[in-house]
């Protein structure tokens, strides 16, 4: 990209900022879903995390399975986009969820004590408990996208495509 004049450079500085995640949706070979608990807020999550400035959100998918599982797993075809708008002082984000494959019977998975209590597969009827109505939307939409071949895009709980 060529040099930015100034005024193009506070063009840019003005435009609103959104917060990017990314994650995997693991399985075990029953089908369920691989989430983590967190240690910083209630509930549970899929593996995955923000994406990084400059990073693309896949490589970050990838990052964060290395970094929360000790796993290197490459990500699959991509499930969900999804934005969601919430009030001050979250705001709204761009969620990017992956295929992260079925995770072979007795791998051994090495959580991020920093950020994780603990791990547990998670049937798709028991979703909503594990991860809020919200979350679980995404979830159960992301498997629904793998049944179907094809992505899912989601708008503030609503799927759009």
């Amino acid at each position: 990209m060529s040099e930015l004049s100034p005024e193009s450079i506070e063009y840019f500085r003005t435009l609103p900022r959104r917060r990017v995640a990314a994650g995997l949706v693991i399985r075990d070979g029953e089908g369920r879903v691989l989430a983590v608990e967190p240690n910083y807020k209630e509930g549970w999550l899929l593996p995955g995390g923000t994406v990084d400035a400059g990073e693309a959100p896949r490589a970050a998918a990838r990052r964060e399975g290395r970094e929360e599982l000790g796993l290197d797993i490459v990500p699959g075809a991509l499930l969900i986009i999804g934005h969601s708008a919430f009030p001050d002082p979250v705001g709204d984000g761009l969620n990017f969820l992956y295929d992260g494959g079925v995770l072979p019977q007795g791998t051994d998975i090495s959580l991020q004590e920093e950020e994780l209590l603990s791990w547990r597969f998670v049937a798709e009827q028991d979703l909503p408990e594990y991860f809020g109505v919200h979350g679980a939307l995404h979830v159960s939409s992301a498997l629904r996208a793998l049944r179907e071949e094809r992505v899912i895009e989601l708008q503030d709980r609503e799927e759009i495509l």
